[in-house]
């Protein structure tokens, strides 16, 4: 930690992040680190993001116009122009709160508050939440005065510029980080946590449900299945599993995350970086089934083949990886082996960051400290 009498005098710093939760979360526990040490914060998102009020609660957040440059001619011009007039915006709101750092997240719409705070001379901290550089962050990093990654070995960045702080997870994950595993006695129940991500996962719902009951009926009268599921078949799912000797809870959201990630014995899960942070925090293992992104875009396969490498999960990949078959198959092998559960639990909790917030909030102080943000002061002062 850096002595306390050496930290920077009460600042503002700027916070940009897409809309889902995978690049908000973050941003927030950064925001409610710096709000701890004294600083002021302002987060830039947009209409998605605003909309997850839990995490905004108490944070001063501006919402910015934002289009994605997916599209043709026609719509990357359009984008454009909603690029440039958010940017303008962020702009005016940076100078009149005096932000003196922004820390980028990820995300189309964390674009302009980036290019908004290089056009003020404002040092720019990227944050990486996965294994490899997102769209957003790639295009962004000529900019960047420093990239914080959550794993090592992120390609394709200057090493000098790097600095690996672990991927900050909400204050509630952080409550059940160090929890024992559970145990797995014979004949105690085994605990099955099927989560979609915050996109929702259809296809959860037509291989999970039959996986399970193609189960032996010993382990389906073991199991308690929590299943995250939105679809309009959600009752006869439950209805299918209960009949079938199975303990399922059918839900379409759960707002008890935490709790349910310690009780968990595995996990099955989409790839995402906060849903990995959050798994690896709380030291549970899972079964990851990346969302299928095409050509350089597979950031969640990334993630996925990464953690099944270093021995905290199973990539299985969809179409041909995760089908009702195999996926029965993979849960009896693991239900079946005392060993290779507990043993990717501690791989998974060796990797988690606790203190990710803590860590990234000293990188942002550090930045203020350095001689970088002394002639970026004076740029802003005369601009």
């Amino acid at each position: 930690m850096p002595d306390p009498h050496n930290a920077p005098r009460r600042i503002t710093v700027g916070l940009a992040a897409g809309g889902t939760g995978g690049h908000l979360f973050p941003a927030e526990a950064l925001a409610r680190e710096l709000l701890r040490r004294g600083h002021d914060v302002v987060i830039y998102t947009e209409r998605r993001g605003a909309q997850f009020t839990r995490a905004l609660d108490g944070l001063p957040h501006v919402v910015l116009p934002a289009r994605s440059l997916a599209g043709g001619a026609g719509g990357k011009l359009a984008a454009a122009a909603v690029i440039a007039r958010a940017t303008l915006a962020a702009r005016a709101d940076m100078k009149r709160r005096g932000v003196r750092l922004l820390a980028g997240f990820g995300g189309y719409p964390s674009f302009a508050p980036a290019l908004a705070a290089r056009s003020l001379g404002l040092p720019l901290l990227l944050h990486e939440q996965g294994t490899r550089l997102s769209m957003a962050n790639r295009q962004l990093l000529r900019f960047a005065t420093r990239v914080a990654t959550s794993f090592p070995g992120i390609a394709g960045i200057d090493a000098g510029r790097v600095v690996e702080t672990g991927n900050p997870v909400r204050a509630e994950i952080l409550a059940a980080a160090g929890a024992p595993y559970p145990s797995l006695d014979a004949g105690a129940p085994l605990r099955l946590l099927v989560v979609g991500g915050s996109q929702g996962a259809a296809v959860f719902g037509r291989v999970v449900p039959a996986a399970l009951l193609a189960l032996p009926e010993t382990l389906r009268r073991r199991l308690q299945v929590a299943l995250q599921y939105r679809g309009d078949d959600a009752a006869t799912v439950a209805a299918d599993l209960q009949a079938a000797g199975i303990d399922a809870e059918v839900r379409p959201f759960f707002d008890d995350m935490a709790a349910r990630l310690r009780d968990a014995h595995l996990v099955l899960t989409r790839a995402g970086a906060t849903t990995i942070a959050d798994l690896l925090v709380v030291g549970r293992p899972a079964i990851f089934v990346p969302i299928p992104q095409g050509g350089s875009r597979e950031e969640q396969r990334g993630n996925a083949d990464a953690l099944e490498r270093l021995g905290a999960g199973w990539s299985m990949p969809e179409p041909d990886m995760f089908t009702a078959e195999t996926l029965s198959a993979r849960l009896m092998q693991l239900f079946a082996d005392a060993a290779t559960l507990p043993r990717a639990a501690a791989a998974a909790a060796a990797l988690g960051r606790p203190d990710a917030a803590a860590r990234l909030a000293d990188v942002v102080e550090a930045l203020l400290r350095s001689p970088v943000d002394s002639a970026t002061r004076r740029t802003q002062a005369g601009g």
